[in-house]
């Protein structure tokens, strides 16, 4: 799988063809149609193929259904699909308009051997004329990363929003009996175990540029951190030291790493850069520090300790100064800041083994829970757009990664695997 993965990133080509207007005019009038937060009204034609063989229309059918979902699952736009393929560049805008679309996506699909290539382009449904053009090309293999590439493509045209469904989440999971560590897309398709330690594996944790994922393995008999490469390969000790080597977060600009070790003492965070050198000891204090994050400034880290009694959530700065407590007589954990900064998630124990997501601002206020009660519910990890939010619920009977949004809203299963899954992560 690793060698296949890499050679699809390699030959992705993405081009941009503008036509009449410049990509920042095309967003930016775009916005004004949807004044008042209303979802931007976009028609999706038929995707056509040049070819009128099975393999080319199954291609231009399945890269039309990928960019549908992808579009629907951003909650920015309406899109309504019944309306007339454009005659030559010219778009029946009263068929369309009637439908409430004001802008409309076409696409063209064709086979050269191994390669698919897309063409698409967003039509003015005022106008009818063709906005701006978008070419993209992949490996057959890879049709589905190439239509969420295009689908970004078109969502940051269509919103001047950097689009997600590039992304990937890591996760744990124990189809094979064994906690191991795996990569999904963000919608939960093309799933892939990365590790085969037979052995407890916990905490991924990508690195900001999403080409490696940190996490803490029993798998030389001590809970020690790692790296890997997203694709599986390239495993390289991060810390084995006495006692805990845990809870591996990643600093923003990729060189430092804050973690919680123990060395046979009080668990403590400390930050170590990427060849496993202590920098620096943040906490000190008697109890357990865990579960670092880092704001994304990378100025403040979130953690929670168990110093007054409870585990509890704090706020220090990166040199471990002016701590601060922002969560009072509950049971917390993993704690996960937001991208934009506005927001810290974490789990918050409800009674028993019962727990419920909540979402507190940096400075202690707006503490509000945005799961209520379905089950247990853990291990928040946002987005890269700060809009979503990605968790472990056993709402369903066992537990599963679920996706909703950042105020709780639509909460739904995704990755479709046997075995328990948890602590996700999702990454750039």
């Amino acid at each position: 799988m690793g060698p296949g993965l890499r050679l699809a990133g390699a030959t992705f080509v993405m081009l941009l063809t503008c036509r009449q207007v410049s990509a920042a005019d095309v967003y930016l009038g775009l916005q004004a149609y949807t004044a008042g937060g209303k979802p931007l009204g976009v028609g999706l034609a038929a995707f056509t193929s040049t070819g009128n063989d099975a393999d080319s229309v199954s291609a231009a059918n399945k890269l039309r259904s990928v960019i549908r979902e992808d579009l629907l699952f951003t909650r920015l736009f309406s899109v309504v699909e019944n309306g007339p393929l454009p005659t030559g560049d010219k778009l029946d805008s009263l068929a369309w308009g009637a439908q409430g679309a004001q802008v409309v996506i076409t696409g063209r699909v064709s086979l050269q051997g191994d390669q698919v290539n897309l063409e698409c382009k967003i039509y003015d449904v005022s106008s009818g004329k063709i906005l701006i053009g978008k070419q993209g090309s992949g490996l057959r293999s890879t049709v589905r990363r190439l239509a969420h590439l295009m689908s970004d493509q078109l969502i940051f045209q269509l919103s001047g929003q950097p689009g997600i469904a590039h992304t990937r989440i890591a996760f744990v999971n124990t189809r094979t009996g064994h906690k191991e560590i795996y990569v999904m897309d963000y919608d939960g398709a093309g799933i892939r175990q990365i590790t085969s330690f037979r052995n407890i594996t916990i905490t991924p944790r990508w690195s900001p540029d999403g080409k490696k994922i940190a996490f803490t393995s029993y798998r030389a008999g001590n809970p020690d951190a790692y790296t890997i490469d997203a694709n599986g390969g390239n495993l390289r000790e991060l810390s084995a030291r006495q006692g805990l080597n845990t809870a591996p977060a990643w600093s923003p600009d990729g060189d430092t790493v804050a973690l919680t070790l123990s060395r046979g003492a009080d668990p403590d965070i400390f930050l170590i850069d990427i060849s496993g050198r202590i920098k620096q000891r943040l906490t000190y204090v008697p109890g357990v520090d865990t579960s670092p994050t880092f704001a994304p400034n990378g100025q403040e880290i979130a953690f929670v300790s168990d110093r007054a009694g409870n585990p509890e959530l704090y706020v220090m700065d990166n040199t471990g100064a002016n701590v601060q407590r922002l969560t009072y007589g509950q049971w917390v954990d993993a704690p996960a800041w937001s991208p934009r900064g506005d927001f810290i998630a974490y789990e918050r124990q409800r009674g028993g083994a019962q727990y419920d997501i909540y979402v507190i601002d940096p400075n202690g206020k707006s503490n509000q829970s945005i799961t209520q009660g379905e089950g247990r519910n853990e291990d928040p990890s946002w987005s890269p757009d700060g809009r979503f939010i990605a968790f472990t619920s056993n709402r369903e009977g066992r537990r599963r990664i679920y996706v909703m949004g950042s105020d709780g809203s639509d909460p739904h299963a995704i990755g479709d695997i046997s075995g328990e899954s948890s602590m996700p992560s999702w990454g750039p």
